[in-house]
């Protein structure tokens, strides 16, 4: 994803949703900054589509769907905690002081043990 920041401005409707676009809601306006995204063409084609049939700027749609879906993870994420990180037993750790990877060879992870061999050879 490609970022560009460039100077704030306000922009009407930022808390938009879908049906707040079909309704023709307006709420306050809200500092943004502008974000440029690849999008695939079949979805920029189906963007344009239903603008047109809102009768809305493709912005607003694409903020109102980003809205609804930001809700929708936040729902479904409610409660999650991400895996515990798996704790290497002290023998089974590189002997590279401060790498925390599991051993392969002759003591060491697998970028120490090939960062060896290229010096020797």
């Amino acid at each position: 994803m490609t970022l560009l920041r460039r100077k704030d401005h306000d922009m009407p409707n930022a808390k938009l949703g879908l049906d707040d676009l079909v309704s023709r809601g307006k709420a306050g306006r809200e500092v943004s900054k502008l974000m440029t995204v690849k999008v695939p063409t079949a979805l920029l084609a189906r963007l344009d589509a239903l603008a047109a049939k809102l009768r809305v700027k493709k912005t607003e749609v694409v903020v109102a769907m980003l809205n609804e879906g930001l809700d929708t993870a936040d729902t479904e994420l409610k409660g999650w905690k991400p895996p515990p990180k798996i704790v290497i037993p002290k023998a089974r750790r590189c002997t590279v002081s401060g790498c925390e990877r599991e051993k392969v060879a002759h003591g060491l992870c697998p970028t120490h043990y090939q960062a060896q061999r290229r010096a020797q050879g």
